[in-house]
């Protein structure tokens, strides 16, 4: 009897379970969950693409600015009759006084006769020196030529930069005009021709050239700010700017006199870190003429005084330099 019980509840239950109706209810079942696990994937998704995407960061990259120039007071004492401070490398002017003013320029004259000379020279030409070369040391700079000595274009120029060697300067002027065009005048009258070619070139409104030494001749003239333009030219010159700068040469000298010859320049400002040139300049109508080339914290600047009573301390002043020691 209980056997037969157990058999009869096995076939209800089997009955119940392959009863097609809860077939029907378990699939209905199992497509709501996927549909409710469908839904979440996509709501997941949508959300994902709801937050904006971040926002690339640009890092800006700026070079650090030079130091400002510190400007010049406008009231600077200065015992020069003109003088003009640029930046060497824009031209830039930082100060000026008279800079427009012409005045007799003195050696500072020999920056345009450089430029010229080596405008239609080599520098490894070799000049042989002619008795009106030749000039009485006692009255003139001099770099101590004689007549017959051999010397090359570049030891010329050494020798007009450093001790503002006078006999070098006529000896390049008469050595170059001797090739230029102009004939049946003088080479040096050719050569100062040239030379006033170059300063128009230049731009040194103002400025004119009678004579290659910068010697007192009425009509010989600069300006403080046509310097700064022929120095600049200057600066820009291979084999001039190693030139200006060096204390001290010895010059080989050949001919019948051959001999070594040493020379000092004549810029004390060259003592001072920074300064590297350029030319000194004195003559009784000019009286104390400098022209300073300095490698500032703020850059390069040029210095011009003409006319001074004291051209190192307005150089110095000029340039923001310590005064000298003792």
């Amino acid at each position: 009897m209980v056997v037969a019980r157990a058999w009869i509840v096995r076939v209800q239950r089997r009955r119940i379970i392959d009863s097609p109706l809860l077939g029907v209810s378990l699939l209905l079942v199992s497509l709501v969950l996927a549909g409710l696990t469908v839904r979440a994937y996509l709501d997941d998704r949508a959300a994902a693409r709801a937050v904006p995407p971040a926002t690339p960061v640009t890092v800006l990259v700026r070079a650090t600015p030079p130091p400002a120039t510190p400007p010049v007071p406008a009231d600077l004492a200065l015992s020069a009759r003109a003088a003009i401070l640029v930046d060497a490398e824009t031209g830039a002017v930082l100060y000026q006084h008279n800079a427009d003013e012409p005045l007799a320029p003195a050696s500072t004259a020999k920056i345009v006769t450089a430029l010229t000379a080596l405008r239609y020279a080599q520098s490894e030409e070799v000049v042989t020196i002619a008795p009106e070369d030749v000039v009485d040391p006692a009255v003139d700079s001099s770099m101590g030529l004689r007549a017959g000595d051999t010397v090359t274009v570049h030891d010329l120029l050494v020798g007009m930069f450093l001790p503002s060697g006078d006999d070098a300067a006529k000896a390049l002027a008469r050595f170059v005009g001797g090739r230029l065009p102009g004939a049946p005048t003088a080479p040096t009258d050719r050569f100062v021709a040239a030379m006033n070619d170059e300063a128009a070139r230049l731009g040194m409104t103002g400025s004119h050239f009678i004579q290659p030494a910068g010697l007192d001749v009425p009509g010989q003239l600069v300006t403080a700010r046509g310097l700064a333009l022929a120095t600049r030219a200057l600066l820009a010159d291979p084999t001039l700017l190693p030139i200006v700068a060096i204390p001290a040469a010895q010059v080989r000298v050949g001919g019948p006199y051959a001999r070594v010859l040493s020379l000092t320049n004549t810029n004390q400002l060259l003592s001072q870190e920074g300064v590297y040139g350029v030319k000194t300049g004195t003559t009784q109508q000019a009286g104390q003429c400098l022209i300073a080339a300095y490698r500032a914290p703020t850059g390069r600047e040029i210095a011009v005084i003409l006319d001074s009573q004291d051209r190192y301390a307005d150089a110095r002043a000029l340039l923001g330099l310590p005064a000298a020691k003792g």
